[in-house]
C-alpha cells in the first residue's frame, strides 16, 4: 500500500510517498481502506519537529491522525458487522496519511449514507472540537463572541455554530478570502488580526464589505472568546475578554499558546480553558463525533473545504497551511469514487464504487473531475448497445471537466492544478478519470465547471457533422432535436457560418431557440407540412424516424447524416456518423470558444442512475450534467 511519511524534521518537502506492508487488525482493532484524510495544522508542526516533549513520533513515521473510509477487515473482539461499513475514525497514535490505516474500535464511528466520506474526514475532528467547545462556553442569545482563526477549518465551524445558537460573532482572520468565508459562515462582523489591538480600521460589518468605524474593536469586550491562533494574537484577545468573561485557548499554529497571565485573569474574574476541552476520552469523542455526523445530516454542521490533493502530494497541503492563506480545511484523497455497472439492464445496475486512485501512463494526466456530462451513448452502453457483456466493473461517462491532478510520463504543456475539460473513454462520473493529455483543451475563465463539462462530446459531434455534410453559408440547414446537445452545438456552429437554421423541437424550447436565431418546428403529426418544401442540407440527432422525410426534403441521401439512426441511415443509403476521437473534440474545444449549452440539471454524483433515467427519458433543453466536487 501506499503511505506518506516524515522521513526526517523539515519543511513540506521531508513528506515523500513510499510503499508499506498491508496492516493487520489486532485485537479490538479494524483496517480502514481510507477514502479521504483530514490534515490539520499539528500535522505540519509535529512534521516541522514541534512539540518533542509531548509528542514522542520520531521519524521516519507516518502522520495523521483523522481518516473516513470502510472497514475492510475486523480482528479478535470486533463485531462482523463493523466489516463494510463506511466509517470515520480518530487515530491517536497517527498513522492517517495511507490507503490503509488501523484504528482502534473504540474511536471509530459510522457515517450515515447522506454524509459524503469527505465531509465526514473534515469535520471528524474539528467537528467534535467545536461541539465540545460551543457546549462549555454556554452561549445564551445576544452574547458577544470573537473567533479568532476564524476562517481556518475550526473557526468556521464555530462560527456556524454560536451564530446558531444566538450569538452576536466577531470572526478575525487574516486575508480578505478568510473574512468573507466567515461572514457567510454566520458572522456579524469580521476583522484582522491589527484590528484586535485598535492599531487599524476596516471593520466588515454584516457582510456589508469595508466599512464601519476605526479602531472600533479594540473598545469592544466580548463574554466569550475563542482563540484558535496563540502568541501574540491570543494575548490580544485575552485583553477583549469582558469581566466574568471566557476565554477558551486551544490552537497553536503560532507555535505557542497566548500567553495570559493566571493572577489577571483572576483579577478580571475571567475563566480560563486550555487544550483539556478539545482532548477526548474514547467514549466522549465517540458520543461528539456521533452528533457531529447528525448535525451535518441536518445541515447545521459544516465547515469549508480549500484544497483536495492526492496522497502523495501531501507536501502541498502542509505548505498551503503553512503559507497561512487556505481557507477552512485541507484533506488527502487515498482513493476515488466512481459510478460503475457489471451487467447490463436499467439505471438500477449503476452503483458508486470506491477505486483506487487511477495512476496515468505515458502521455496521460489524471483529471479531479469537478463536473460531467451524461450523453445518450452513456445509457445506451449500460443498456447492452454494442452487444457483449461486460467482463468486469464498466465505468460511464465520457466529458469531464476539472483540474490536472497528476502527470503521466512524457506529458508536456500542462500543469499540475490546470482547469481543463475534453472527451475520455467511458468512466469521467467519478472523483478521478485518466485522460490522455492530448484529449483536454484549457477550460475557459468564464464557464463553470459544470458548463464546461456540457461540452466536449457535443462540440466535437456537431463539428465533425457539419464538415461532413459540407454546409456553406447561405444554405438552410434542418437539425432534427435541435434543442439537444448536438443540435444546440451545430446551429452555433452553423448559425457563424451563415448559415440558416430551422430545427424540430418541444414547443416548450421554441422561445429559446428564437433567441439563438434558429427557426423553431415543433414535433409531431404533420410536421412534414410545417417544413419549408426543401431543405438544403439536414442532420439527425434525434432518430426519430424522420430520415425518410429527411432524404425527400433534400431529394439526395448525401445530404443528410445521422448520429441516432444507424439501422434508418442503413436502409436509406444515409451516413452514419461517429466520433473522431478525443483529440478531435479538444481541438473542436479550442476552435469553437463561443459555443454554450444550458444545463438542464446537475445531479450529484450519489444520483448518477436517475441521471441516466432523466436521459432516457429525454425533452430537456441542453445537457444534464454529475457534479463530483468534493469542496
Amino acid at each position: 500500500m501506499k503511505v506518506v511519511e516524515v522521513t526526517k524534521f523539515g519543511g513540506p518537502d521531508v513528506l515523500v510517498a513510499k510503499r508499506a506492508p498491508e496492516p493487520v487488525a489486532g485485537p479490538g482493532q479494524v483496517v480502514i481502506g481510507v477514502s479521504v484524510v483530514d490534515v490539520m495544522s499539528i500535522d505540519a508542526q509535529l512534521r516541522a519537529g514541534w512539540g518533542r516533549d509531548w509528542f514522542p513520533a520520531r521519524p521516519p513515521f507516518v502522520p495523521g491522525t483523522g481518516v473516513a473510509g470502510r472497514v475492510i477487515s475486523a480482528g479478535d473482539g470486533v463485531e462482523a458487522g463493523w466489516v463494510g461499513r463506511r466509517v470515520a475514525a480518530l487515530l491517536p497514535g497517527g498513522g492517517a496519511y495511507a490507503e490503509r490505516a488501523v484504528a482502534g474500535v473504540e474511536t471509530v464511528v459510522a457515517v450515515p449514507g447522506e454524509v459524503p466520506l469527505w465531509q465526514a474526514a473534515a469535520l471528524v475532528q474539528v467537528g467534535p472540537a467545536a461541539l465540545s467547545l460551543v457546549e462549555a462556553a454556554e452561549l445564551r442569545p445576544g452574547a458577544r463572541v470573537l473567533v479568532t482563526g476564524a476562517g481556518g477549518a475550526l473557526g468556521l465551524a464555530l462560527v456556524r455554530l454560536a451564530s446558531a445558537a444566538g450569538a452576536r460573532v466577531t470572526a478575525a482572520a487574516h486575508g480578505p478570502a478568510k473574512r468573507a468565508a466567515a461572514l457567510e459562515a454566520g458572522a456579524a462582523q469580521a476583522v484582522d488580526y491589527p484590528e484586535l489591538t485598535g492599531s487599524s480600521g476596516g471593520v466588515r460589518d454584516d457582510g456589508a464589505g469595508a466599512g464601519g468605524s476605526s479602531g472600533g474593536i479594540a473598545a469592544r469586550s466580548f463574554e466569550v472568546v475563542f482563540d484558535g491562533v496563540g502568541g501574540e494574537v491570543g494575548a490580544a484577545a485575552f485583553a477583549l475578554v469582558a469581566p466574568g468573561g471566557r476565554f477558551f485557548a486551544y490552537g497553536v499554529p503560532s507555535g505557542s499558546v497566548a500567553p495570559v497571565d493566571p493572577a489577571e485573569a483572576e483579577r478580571r474574574g475571567v475563566r480560563l480553558i486550555g487544550m483539556e476541552q478539545v482532548q477526548f476520552a474514547p467514549d466522549e469523542f465517540r458520543r461528539l463525533a456521533e452528533r457531529t455526523f447528525k448535525e451535518v445530516a441536518a445541515g447545521r454542521l459544516a465547515t469549508a473545504v480549500g484544497l483536495v490533493v492526492p496522497l502523495e502530494r501531501a507536501a502541498e497541503a502542509h505548505a498551503a497551511l503553512q503559507s497561512r492563506e487556505l481557507v477552512g480545511k485541507a484533506l488527502l484523497v487515498a482513493s476515488a469514487r466512481a459510478a460503475r455497472y457489471s451487467r447490463h439492464g436499467g439505471p438500477e445496475v449503476l452503483e458508486i464504487v470506491e477505486v483506487p486512485l487511477p495512476e496515468p501512463g505515458p502521455g496521460q494526466v489524471r483529471v479531479a473531475v469537478r463536473a460531467a456530462g451524461v450523453n445518450p451513448i452513456d445509457w445506451k452502453l449500460r443498456r447492452g448497445f454494442r452487444g457483449a457483456a461486460p467482463d468486469g466493473p464498466q465505468g460511464t461517462g465520457m466529458e469531464l471537466a476539472g483540474t490536472v491532478d497528476a502527470l503521466g510520463p512524457g506529458v508536456r504543456g500542462l500543469r499540475l492544478g490546470d482547469p481543463v475539460y475534453g472527451q475520455v473513454a467511458p468512466g469521467a462520473v467519478a472523483t478521478h478519470a485518466i485522460a490522455e493529455a492530448d484529449a483536454l483543451a484549457p477550460k475557459p475563465d468564464d464557464l463553470t465547471y459544470e458548463e464546461a463539462a456540457a461540452l466536449p462530446v457535443a462540440v466535437e459531434t456537431a463539428r465533425r457533422a457539419l464538415r461532413d455534410l459540407g454546409v456553406e453559408e447561405g444554405e438552410t440547414l434542418l437539425i432534427h432535436a435541435v434543442a439537444g446537445g448536438v443540435g444546440l452545438a451545430a446551429a452555433q456552429l452553423a448559425l457563424a457560418r451563415g448559415v440558416t437554421v430551422i430545427g424540430t423541437a418541444s414547443e416548450r424550447h421554441h422561445d429559446f431557440l428564437r433567441g439563438l436565431g434558429v427557426r423553431p418546428v415543433a414535433y409531431g403529426e404533420g410536421l412534414e407540412r410545417r417544413l419549408p418544401p426543401s431543405v438544403d442540407r439536414v442532420l439527425d440527432a434525434s432518430g426519430r424516424d424522420e430520415l425518410e422525410l429527411s432524404v425527400q426534403l433534400t431529394g439526395d441521401p448525401d445530404k443528410v447524416i445521422t448520429i441516432a439512426d444507424r439501422d434508418g441511415a442503413q436502409r436509406l443509403g444515409v451516413r452514419f456518423s461517429t466520433g473522431d476521437g478525443a483529440a478531435a473534440a479538444a481541438r473542436a474545444l479550442r476552435e469553437a470558444p463561443h459555443v454554450r449549452l444550458p444545463v438542464a440539471e446537475v445531479f450529484p454524483l450519489e444520483r448518477i442512475a436517475d441521471a441516466h433515467r432523466r436521459s432516457e427519458e429525454g425533452h430537456f433543453l441542453g445537457k444534464l450534467v454529475i457534479s463530483t466536487a468534493q469542496t
